[in-house]
C-alpha cells in the first residue's frame, strides 16, 4: 500500500504528549487520578502546516487522558474494539505483539513512517528541514486524530520487546482513503481497505508484517465485513511477495478492465526509467475473500 505521511524526529519532543495517567478501576478513583494529573502552566503547540500557536491547558488535557484510561472500558463501538491484542510467535522464535495503537504509540509511529517514507526532491533540498517540520506536524496529528476521534479507521501496532516495530491501517467501509482513491483499478468504497502495511528494516523477514495484516483481517471480520482490498505499486516485488502468500490476489475483473495506458505503465516495470522514479508504472489492485472460521 501507498505511504501518505512521513514523520521527522527531530520534531517529537516538541510533539510528544505528556504520560498519560495510570488505568484505574472505577470513577471514585479516577477523579482523584483526573485532579492531580498536571501542573497548571499553560503549554504551547505549534502547527507549522498552518502556522498557528494555539494554547493548552495541560491540566484539562491531562484530565481528560486520564477520563479516557479511567473509562475505557465502559466506551462501546470504537473501531479499535475489534482489534483482539495478540503475541505472535515470529518463524525465528521470537514474539511480536499487536493491538490496537493507542495515543502513546504515536510518536514512535511517526518516527517510523518517517524513517521509511520521507523523501525530498533535489530542488527542495535547502528546505529539507522545514518540509520535515511540516510533514512531522501532519503526520502526528493524522494519527492522534486516528486513534482517538476516528470512526471509519483502524491503526495497528506491532512491538518486540516493548518497542514499536510495525504499524498498519485500514479503512473501514465508506471511509477515507487518504489519495488512495486515485488509484487505479479503484477498490469498492464498501469494503475495507488496507491503507498502509510498514514494518522497521532491522525487523524484516521475521514474519511481522504478515502478522499485522492477519491481525487486520480479524478485525475487521469481527465488524461483519467479508473481503478486504488493498493496492500496491507493480514493481515492489516485497509487498507483492507478501500479500499474494498471505491469500491476496488480482480480482478478475479489475485485470479485465486495465486500460491500454495501464497496461503500458506496467510494461515499465524493471527498465532503467521505472528504476530511477522517471515513470509511473501503476498499481495492482488485490482482493482477498475472509472467512470468519479463520480467526477463530
Amino acid at each position: 500500500p501507498q505511504p501518505r505521511r512521513a514523520m521527522a524526529a527531530a520534531t517529537m519532543s516538541a510533539l510528544r504528549a505528556p504520560a498519560p495517567a495510570p488505568s484505574v478501576g472505577g470513577h471514585r478513583r479516577s477523579r482523584s487520578v483526573i485532579a492531580r494529573a498536571a501542573p497548571a502552566r499553560p503549554n504551547f503547540r505549534v502547527n507549522l502546516g498552518k502556522g498557528t500557536v494555539s494554547v493548552e491547558d495541560p491540566r484539562e488535557e491531562a484530565a481528560k487522558r486520564a477520563l479516557a484510561a479511567a473509562t475505557a472500558g465502559n466506551v462501546t463501538g470504537r473501531p479499535a474494539e475489534s482489534v483482539r491484542p495478540r503475541d505472535v510467535k515470529l518463524k525465528d522464535n521470537g514474539n511480536v505483539s499487536i493491538a490496537a495503537m493507542t495515543e502513546e504509540d504515536c510518536v514512535d509511529a511517526t518516527k517510523l513512517i518517517m524513517e521509511l517514507f520521507f523523501k525530498v526532491r533535489p530542488q527542495d533540498f535547502l528546505a529539507k528541514d522545514r518540509l520535515k517540520a511540516e510533514q512531522a506536524e501532519r503526520v502526528y496529528g493524522g494519527l492522534v486524530q486516528g486513534v482517538v476521534e476516528s470512526e471509519d479507521r483502524l491503526l495497528l501496532a506491532a512491538k518486540v520487546g516493548g518497542k514499536l516495530v510495525g504499524v498498519a491501517e485500514v479503512s473501514l467501509p465508506g471511509g477515507a482513503r487518504f489519495g488512495a482513491e486515485k488509484f487505479e483499478p479503484k477498490a469498492p468504497a464498501d469494503a475495507p481497505y488496507v491503507s498502509d502495511v510498514a514494518v522497521a528494516p532491522n525487523q524484516r523477514g521475521r514474519g511481522i508484517g504478515k502478522s499485522l495484516l492477519r491481525a487486520c483481517e480479524a478485525a475487521v471480520v469481527a465488524k461483519g465485513c467479508a473481503a478486504m482490498y488493498l493496492h500496491t505499486k507493480v514493481d515492489n516485488d516485497d509487498a507483492l511477495a507478501l500479500f499474494e502468500k498471505g491469500g491476496y490476489a488480482e480480482p478478475a475483473d479489475a485485470k479485465a478492465g486495465l486500460t491500454q495506458m495501464q497496461i503500458a505503465q506496467r510494461g515499465t516495470k524493471g527498465g532503467p526509467l521505472a528504476s530511477l522514479g522517471l515513470v509511473e508504472v501503476g498499481h495492482v489492485l488485490l482482493k482477498k475473500e475472509l472467512r470468519a472460521s479463520d480467526y477463530n
